[in-house]
């Protein structure tokens, strides 16, 4: 497991209630799913990275689920927009 004084990590499922507790602070950047989608599948592009089924299948789902079931965005510490 990494140790810093600081970590930063970007992914919704640490939202978890069942992960909250471990975490000293949340941030939630408030941008909508579509424009996450398409930045990310962008920057797949550009490493090289053919994960368009993988966003569209599974991942853009998964996440629209995990908002649904848990609300992260109203769980969050801190809200960016």
């Amino acid at each position: 497991m990494p140790t810093a004084r600081i970590l930063v990590v970007d992914l919704i499922g640490l939202f978890h209630p069942e992960s909250l507790g471990a975490l000293d602070l949340t941030v939630w950047c408030d941008v909508d799913l579509a424009t996450a989608q398409e930045r990310g599948m962008r920057r797949d592009v550009a490493l090289g990275r053919n994960h368009a089924r993988l966003w569209n299948e599974v991942w853009v789902p998964n996440d629209r689920d995990f908002a649904a079931r848990f609300a992260p965005r109203e769980r969050a510490d801190i809200r960016y927009r």
